[in-house]
């Protein structure tokens, strides 16, 4: 029996970045309902790596990602200002946590929106997941991933803990020992984000799971939810999820998912309850 919990997500926004098809299923080739016009709001519904599922002025269907918004936040109070310089007039201040939808970036400055609000914010102050640079001490991530959970004292709210070395392509699954420590219980082979489409990096909590998904070309299975789009889970299958067309690991070809051996992903899927920490980097 799978030991997890799911938990809503608050409702999220995006928005197009050019004119845009909405389309009726997760295919280039499918039924266009209607075309969003550039800079429209969209709410999500959900995310699966390269699709995202959006309502559009009532209209339910798929948007690429490509064409929407990218999600960051601020780690500290910053100032949204209406041009790229710190000498411009002040939009309004965010809080530290706050979450923008980036829709370019021009320089070292961001053009965002923040509740309706369009402005700039320096890069420097925008992260994944709203952690400042400097968090952790990331001395030993890349070559003693116990000593690196433990020397930073990581918290998580389960008895599990889950980091990924994104430079070595590896991801590591810890449990609570007795007196308070992280121990190492596996350690996986893993592909991870393209250059171009490049996996998140920061502090996250897994957030629910799907047995699968895919679109009419492909289909993953036993996927954990990082953040977003963004999941542990399985090596590619064939749109039926009968056959593997692509079991590379240890690789950078992803859209920014994890992908997994079959086997691992599903000991994530099983195994981890909602809420566990993930680190990334």
């Amino acid at each position: 029996m799978r030991k997890f919990k799911r938990q809503a997500e608050e409702a999220a926004y995006k928005y197009t970045l050019a004119n845009v098809n909405l389309r009726e299923e997760k295919s280039t080739s499918s039924n266009i309902i209607t075309v969003i016009p550039a800079g429209s709001k969209v709410q999500v519904i959900d995310g699966e790596e390269d699709w995202y599922e959006v309502v559009y002025n009532g209209q339910r269907g798929y948007v690429y990602n490509e064409y929407l918004s990218k999600t960051k936040y601020t780690w500290t109070d910053v100032t949204l200002r209406s041009y790229p310089s710190s000498e411009s007039n002040p939009v309004t201040v965010l809080p530290a946590k706050s979450r923008v939808q980036v829709l370019s970036e021009n320089g070292d400055w961001s053009h965002v929106m923040y509740n309706d609000q369009e402005g700039y914010i320096f890069n420097y102050f925008l992260s994944d997941d709203g952690n400042p640079p400097e968090g952790y001490d990331f001395e030993y991530f890349y070559t003693d991933m116990t000593r690196f959970v433990n020397d930073n004292r990581i918290k998580s709210p389960t008895t599990n803990l889950i980091t990924t070395d994104l430079e070595n392509k590896l991801t590591y699954v810890f449990e609570k020992a007795s007196n308070g420590s992280w121990k190492q219980l596996y350690k996986w082979e893993c592909t991870v984000g393209k250059p171009s489409t490049p996996t998140i990096t920061g502090t996250y909590y897994v957030s629910g799971r799907k047995p699968y998904f895919g679109s009419d070309v492909y289909r993953v299975k036993y996927a954990t939810r990082i953040r977003g789009s963004y999941y542990y889970h399985s090596i590619l299958f064939n749109a039926e999820g009968t056959e593997i067309t692509d079991a590379r690991l240890g690789m950078a070809l992803s859209h920014g998912c994890i992908r997994l051996a079959v086997e691992n992903a599903q000991w994530i899927y099983d195994n981890v309850l909602d809420t566990t920490t993930i680190i990334i980097n």
